[in-house]
């Protein structure tokens, strides 16, 4: 609904429900078209990449990433995410997003996650760890083309005084998604190089993005054409990374 605090470019709908091994019965749910038009065929696609990657997210280290599941049914493919700010069946738990932090702690201009994970660092509000952990998601955001990593889809738990980082959600590749009339984007996407001083991080959240890629050209539930484009990208990704 226009106005909903749960924004993005999905439409979503909040739900309780029972299954055995959950951590919650609270979850977010996501949903493509029903058509089989090539725009609602791409945002289905994005949906079981984002279930994708946060999965992959998991091997990265130190982070810990929102459960979910694929379920596909009329036509729909949804994509159903366990929420971490929730617990028992009315609890609700503290989560600050990076933009609320920033407007409450830091008072920075618009930038991107390792610049103000440093700033929260500096300022005593996170830990080196928590930090060391940001750039590494960073690193793999970019690497999967994740062109959506705003204030917003970064958050932290408080407790004792301090902030800790909170598991890592709304994570897919948004550079392929439909543009504003529907089309599909065609221009090539080149990976990012890191400087020397960030090779280690990006070695290892490149080892978790040709992960990822190579799920996406694996996964039958991802059309053909994109499941081709996934491949190449993972291809590209590994090939930079034994000359890096």
């Amino acid at each position: 609904m226009a106005g909903s605090s749960a924004a993005g470019e999905f439409p979503k709908f909040t739900a309780l429900r029972a299954l055995t091994g959950s951590a919650t019965p609270h979850v977010l749910v996501k949903f493509s078209g029903a058509d089989a038009s090539p725009t609602v065929t791409r945002w289905a696609d994005l949906l079981v990449c984002e279930h994708l990657a946060l999965e992959c997210a998991r091997t990265l280290p130190g982070i810990a990433s929102a459960r979910s599941r694929i379920l596909i049914q009329a036509g729909r493919t949804f994509l159903e995410v366990e929420r971490f700010d929730r617990h028992d069946r009315l609890g609700r738990s503290p989560l600050c997003s990076l933009d609320t932090l920033n407007a409450a702690l830091l008072g920075k201009t618009p930038g991107d996650w390792p610049t103000f994970a440093d700033a929260l660092v500096a300022a005593k509000w996170l830990g080196d760890g928590d930090a060391q952990r940001r750039h590494h998601l960073w690193w793999f955001g970019r690497l999967i083309a994740n062109t959506d990593m705003h204030l917003g889809n970064l958050s932290f738990q408080p407790t004792q005084g301090r902030l800790c980082l909170a598991p890592t959600y709304d994570i897919l590749p948004m550079r392929h998604a439909p543009l504003a009339g529907g089309e599909l984007p065609t221009d090539e996407v080149e990976p990012p190089l890191p400087l020397p001083r960030q090779r280690a991080i990006w070695l290892a959240a490149c080892q978790a993005a040709v992960e990822f890629w190579s799920r996406v050209g694996a996964d039958t539930r991802i059309s053909e054409g994109f499941r081709r484009l996934g491949l190449e990208h993972g291809q590209r990704l590994q090939t930079l990374a034994e000359q890096v």
